[in-house]
């Protein structure tokens, strides 16, 4: 890369053949053909390879293995073959399931683009960061990511936390002068590099590295995939299954030594062997933890459908617990249109329709109202990228507040892009959270003007003059209240109020302090509309059924606040509302103790959210926040949700753990009900893995004990494991959420996943009926004497209740007959296939042949159906004891 730091803009600009008023169209085009601006990907080829070859490092995989090897060495060809196929579709649907589950996973981060907001023909345009090209003029403003490697020739104000590249998280104040040549990375002051992010202030930046060429490219450590970390549920789980399998290989080490010991005539030690392995194989949920990855992988894409972006596994298992949500106002809770509807002079008070109607002609008759206007959008930011076209196709960019400026004073005859070539910006100072306010500085005939807009509290004292049509003069205690009066009238109607001022300054000034906004003209108020969305107050209805808890977060003036809240039917008497400034005074514990009655907090700066995160999490509260600007980053990140608007800032998208694609409310009251349908999802592949471990054990233990043959032999205790553990677990991460899932409270951090009424399930499934299932054996091997037809009908009974029972476990909520059973097509069609599967090894010639089994008459099914419906009688009486407790019936 060459020493752009150590050179002058001019240089750069005659080397690279562009200027500070950007590329053409067709030259960024031209340019766009000699790479792309994306880093190289790594590896990726080698995916499905790696991820086939891992699932053979699975323990019981091996054994398996070995046990097969063992089989030929002692020429069991049959149970060698048995086994061999057993291994061969295990780890095919190992890798499928896997496979599936990561591509979800990388289809979800890929959503996550960016953009960059460039010059090209002289005009701010926003395009993908994969268009940008050499020779491009990045324009840069707090909460963006920088997309490409930049030499920084104009900044204001401008600190970039670099801590990708260089480890240090404190934010560096950049500039625009020459370095030396030798000057490093970390201190290259004048660069803005890829990947970095902007806290601060703007600049303006010339694109002289993209792609695998930017620093951020040539660090191969940081263009790697990153392993994800697990998930508490998974990492719950994985000590659950790493329990069960302990004690299933004791027991199956215990069957071993019984085998050794009370060896009969029945069953040679290799079968014992066999079975041992078998039984491990079986009864061990090698599959739960690949399960929850699906699971969570499948409600990820589930919650994408609902416009919400799930970009951690963690957080897909974590909506569901969410107990307060803490959600900004605008463009969340309405429609994020604001629109200009309210003008107010020293004079009079003008609407929409006023000042639609208004026209450049009759300037000098709403003076006042004019030079607002002008304030407006001259101290804005916003980018109106087409303003000769027809206003449906204009496309904007920028905050929406100054959009709304743009396009109302375009209504009124005044159009930014001609006015900024007569006020030339020579300075400003950027709004932020602290000031509350905007300032420009604008060049005119040899003088220099300040505009300032604002929260009209934070102006008020800064004025020492007012505007009357035209005419200044001395601010009084009188008028200074009666604006204040106007304010309070215009935010009790819930509109977003701004004031507008000016003053004339120095000609040698270049930039703006909060110093110099002092001794201000002020003009009158500006208010904006933003309507409610009209689904939002059913959807918070629909919360509060949930038991989760709304907090309206808002940086507007208490009397808006109040306004919206009282239309949405969030608690808005006074007791109901805390502003930013209580907010500076109380301690953490009066905090939550007053939290246990605020449902609003009003002018409140983004460094509170963070502080009303941890109070509420204090009382052990599992949160949800809000955010879209770069100040949010720290409460996105310390909420158990962090949330980012899809029209926010890089910095809230890049931190959080959700985003939301269209900034609505109901989508993320839409997520938290998907997130608990995610959980239910999670406990009935637990219910039904572990509710079929302990089959098999019941019955090898129980005839070992008894002296009796064995009532099932290995490769029939592995067919039933295909069925069971391969299609049936995976389809339930399909089934959709109960309608019940939205009528209970959240469930706390602390529950267990494997609760009372699943324990009793599993005690049922796997003690009680697989006793009666071992006396069927006693009583059908007395009575037939054949122990081949005897085995066989075990061999069904155990398939036959799995695929009845699992449909009794798909809710926990309803019972069996209240279900629609073919909501669920995946699940259907495995449990068609695993029926297939049980009916061909009982019929099929070369079938009987490998699992030692042999046809059955209709009355031996019949009895074996009889006994899956036992199971599922059982089950659903278990269920109706815990759905009384819980006024369910």
């Amino acid at each position: 890369m060459e020493n752009y730091h150590s050179q002058s803009i001019a240089q750069i600009l005659k080397n690279l053949k562009c200027s500070k008023e950007g590329l053409s169209t067709a030259e960024a085009l031209k340019r766009s053909s000699l790479g792309s601006n994306s880093l190289p990907s790594s590896g990726a080829k080698f995916g499905k390879l790696k991820i086939f070859l891992e699932q053979w490092t699975n323990p019981l995989i091996l054994i398996l293995v070995f046990a097969g090897v063992v089989s030929g060495f002692l020429r069991e060809f049959i149970d060698m073959t048995v086994i061999f196929i057993t291994v061969f579709l295990n780890v095919l649907i190992g890798f499928v399931q896997e496979y599936k589950a990561n591509e979800a996973l990388k289809k979800l981060n890929d959503m996550v683009s960016y953009h960059a907001l460039v010059l090209r023909d002289g005009k701010k345009v926003q395009i993908d960061s994969s268009q940008v090209v050499p020779g491009d003029v990045l324009i840069l403003e707090a909460g963006d990511k920088v997309q490409a490697d930049a030499r920084i020739f104009e900044a204001v104000n401008f600190e970039v936390n670099e801590s990708l590249l260089t480890g240090e998280s404190e934010s560096v104040k950049k500039h625009t002068r020459v370095l030396a040549q030798n000057t490093t990375t970390a201190d290259r002051k004048n660069m803005a590099h890829k990947g970095t992010v902007i806290v601060n202030g703007r600049a303006q930046a010339l694109v002289v590295a993209i792609g695998k060429n930017t620093q951020v490219g040539q660090i191969a450590t940081l263009v790697k995939e990153t392993e994800h970390d697990k998930t508490p549920l998974q990492k719950q789980l994985s000590q659950v299954s790493k329990g069960i399998g302990i004690v299933v290989l004791c027991i199956s080490l215990l069957i071993f030594v019984l085998g050794y010991i009370l060896k009969n005539e029945y069953h040679s030690f290799f079968e014992i062997f066999e079975t041992s392995v078998a039984v491990a194989v079986a009864a061990i949920p090698e599959g739960l933890v690949i399960s929850l990855t699906v699971i969570l992988a499948i409600g990820m894409q589930y919650i994408l459908k609902k416009n919400a972006l799930v970009r951690k596994l963690v957080s897909a298992e974590t909506l569901g617990s969410v107990s307060v949500i803490c959600t900004d106002k605008t463009g969340t809770l309405t429609e994020g249109k604001m629109k200009l509807t309210h003008a107010v002079t020293a004079q009079n008070e003008y609407d929409l329709d006023e000042i639609s109607r208004m026209s450049i002609s009759q300037k000098d008759a709403y003076r006042d109202v004019y030079t607002m206007l002008q304030i407006g959008i001259l101290c804005n930011d916003g980018v109106l990228e087409n303003p000769h076209e027809d206003e449906s196709k204009w496309k904007m960019a920028g905050d929406t507040t100054d959009t709304a400026l743009i396009i109302g004073a375009m209504h009124a005859g005044l159009r930014k892009d001609y006015l900024e070539t007569v006020f030339t910006r020579v300075g400003d100072l950027p709004f932020d959270s602290v000031n509350k306010f905007m300032a420009t500085v604008h060049a005119i005939d040899h003088t220099h003007i300040l505009y300032v807009k604002g929260a009209p509290e934070m102006l008020f004292d800064r004025c020492s003059h007012y505007e009357e049509n035209g005419t200044v003069k001395k601010m009084t205690r009188e008028m200074k209240e009666w604006f204040q009066k106007q304010q309070y009238i215009l935010a009790g109607k819930g509109l977003r109020v701004l004031a507008c001022a000016y003053k004339n300054v120095d000609t040698d000034i270049s930039s703006v302090s909060t110093t110099d906004v002092e001794g201000l003209t002020f003009v009158g108020l500006l208010a904006l509309s933003d309507p409610l969305r009209s689904d939002v107050r059913e959807t918070i209805e629909i919360a509060k059924k949930a038991g989760i808890r709304i907090i309206m977060i808002t940086g507007d003036h208490a009397q808006t606040a109040r306004s919206i809240g009282v239309e949405l039917g969030i608690p808005s008497e006074p007791q109901h509302i805390f502003n930013g400034e209580q907010l500076e005074h109380i301690s953490d514990i009066d905090l939550q103790n007053a939290l246990r009655d605020v449902s609003i907090f009003a002018r409140v700066d983004p460094k509170h959210k963070i502080r009303i995160v941890q109070a509420l999490q204090a009382q052990g509260e599992v949160v949800a926040m809000t955010g879209d600007g770069v100040n949010d980053a720290p409460a996105l990140k310390g909420a158990d949700i962090g949330i980012a608007l899809g029209s926010g800032t890089d910095v809230a998208k890049e931190i959080s753990d959700v985003v939301l694609l269209d900034d609505r409310f109901s989508t993320i009251v839409s997520a938290v009900e998907q997130g608990r349908g995610i959980y239910q999802n999670i406990k009935k592949v637990m219910l039904y893995l572990l509710s079929g471990s302990f089959g098999e054990v019941v019955l090898v233990v129980g005839s070992l004990v008894a002296g009796m043959p064995l009532a099932i032999v290995p490769v029939q205790i592995l067919w039933v494991n295909l069925i069971e553990d391969s299609l049936p677990n995976m389809a339930l991460a399909f089934d959709t959420g109960d309608v019940e899932n939205m009528q209970e409270f959240p469930r706390k951090k602390s529950d267990p996943i494997i609760d009372k009424e699943m324990w009793a399930m599993i005690a049922i499934i796997s003690i009680i009926s697989n006793l009666v299932l071992f006396g069927l054996f006693v009583y059908f091997w007395k009575h037939t004497g054949n122990i081949v037809l005897t085995r066989t009908i075990m061999f069904v009974g155990l398939g036959i209740d799995s695929l009845c029972y699992i449909f009794s476990v798909r809710s926990f909520r309803r019972h069996v007959w209240h279900m629609n059973p073919f909501d669920n097509h995946y699940l259907n069609w495995a449990v068609i296939i695993g029926w297939i599967m049980l009916i061909s090894a009982v019929y099929l010639a070369p079938l009987q042949l490998l699992l030692r089994t042999v046809s059955l008459g209709w009355e031996y099914w019949l009895v074996m159906f009889l006994f899956a419906l036992l199971n599922v009688v059982l089950i659903e009486l278990v269920k109706g004891v815990f759905l009384f407790k819980k006024k369910y019936v």
